[in-house]
């Protein structure tokens, strides 16, 4: 067995001007007065800190934020219940249950299911957007908005109806509710 080397620390002597921390305190204040003049000097639209809520930021092109299950022009939702979103989520935050809603025979497989019930448990979502990848509808998408607030867990699990209205004013659509939901034979065409 190797012996044991033995290190020794010199224990650092500070002088009186050293423990009084005047030096230490004031190199301190200089860099937090540096900090601060830059800041005055500065443009409003070009800070660091942004004056929120009365500014936002900008988020770039690609951020994932809050999610939005889309609606053809008619008002019915584009998911088709096919779980692919449900399978590639990394979080498990996304759960569909599906409904049969039309006659085979009318769409010829077109449109034979959708969501009875579609949630993502926005508490658990890594906002990774492998849902949207996967989606082979285009029907779910992450959009730009990142404020997401709520006073309770409950509120945070988004239904389908929360999905579908998310940007429904945004984007001057009317709100939708289980009242106004599409008929169970959908009223669009398919070209056969």
């Amino acid at each position: 067995m190797a012996a044991a080397h033995k290190v020794v620390v010199k224990k650092a002597e500070l002088s009186w001007l050293d423990r009084l921390y005047v030096v230490s305190v004031a190199k301190g204040m200089g860099i937090t007065f540096a900090h601060f003049l830059k800041q005055i000097a500065t443009p409003t639209r070009k800070r660091y800190t942004i004056q929120y809520p009365d500014m936002k930021k900008e988020m770039p092109k690609g951020y994932r934020g809050l999610h939005e299950l889309k609606r053809f022009e008619d008002g019915a939702i584009k998911c088709v219940a096919c779980f692919m979103c449900q399978e590639a989520c990394p979080a498990r935050c996304i759960s569909i249950e599906a409904e049969e809603f039309s006659e085979l025979t009318y769409t010829q497989g077109f449109e034979e299911k959708r969501p009875a019930k579609f949630k993502i448990d926005m508490l658990r979502c890594i906002y990774c957007g492998m849902c949207e990848e996967a989606c082979p509808k285009d029907a779910i998408w992450l959009r730009n908005d990142y404020e997401l607030a709520a006073y309770d867990r409950l509120s945070m699990a988004f239904g389908k109806w929360d999905l579908i209205n998310t940007y429904a004013d945004q984007d001057g659509k009317a709100t939708l509710t289980a009242e106004t939901e599409s008929p169970t034979t959908p009223r669009r065409t398919v070209a056969l």
